[in-house]
């Protein structure tokens, strides 16, 4: 027996109906959550990653503005401060004032807390105002973990050297990239 048209209410067909299609429309919503949840956290990685090749390149530039001269691709010199071991030194920067060179180099970590690659810096410790002490001990410190590349290229014309330098971010094949001019 059919009910009459008069009736109020939903069919049972079409109960089933609202609720698939409730169903898809929360599926499809829920999916675009997560995608652009994805989306926002290799932002926030990259975004990271840009900071703190900024403050890298920035340190450099300091080291290089009390410079009196630099050496692109030094060799090594048993009468440097601190150990470079296998690392590859890319930059020795000797201060105005004549003190031992500072010097960057690039290599294995030094211990299982760094990932990857490693940017180390050889220089004096920083006093509290932030700026390299005159007078304090060399330290070989990590400036920046993860590393893929670093180059400093020797501007033909100019005393000036070109930076730049590639990280990866965890898990990704995307390399993040910043320059600088020092």
């Amino acid at each position: 027996m059919r009910p009459e048209p008069s009736a109020t209410g939903f069919t049972l067909v079409e109960l089933l109906l609202a609720a698939a299609l409730g169903v898809l429309v929360c599926g499809v919503a829920l999916q675009l959550l997560i995608g652009d949840a994805a989306r926002s956290g290799a932002l926030a990685e990259t975004l990271r990653l840009r900071r703190l090749q900024g403050r890298t390149l920035a340190l450099l530039q300091l080291d290089l503005a009390q410079a009196g001269s630099w050496q692109v691709a030094p060799v090594v010199d048993p009468a440097w401060p601190c150990s470079i071991g296998t690392r590859q030194p890319l930059i020795a920067i000797t201060p105005q004032n004549g003190t031992d060179p500072v010097v960057y180099s690039l290599g294995t970590a030094p211990s299982g807390l760094w990932r990857g690659r490693v940017l180390m810096r050889c220089g004096p410790a920083f006093d509290l105002q932030g700026q390299p002490s005159s007078h304090g001990a060399y330290l070989n410190r990590v400036v920046l973990d993860r590393v893929e590349a670093f180059r400093i290229e020797q501007d033909p014309q100019l005393p000036l050297l070109h930076l730049e330098l590639e990280q990866r971010g965890r898990g990704r094949d995307q390399l993040v990239r910043s320059s600088a001019v020092g």
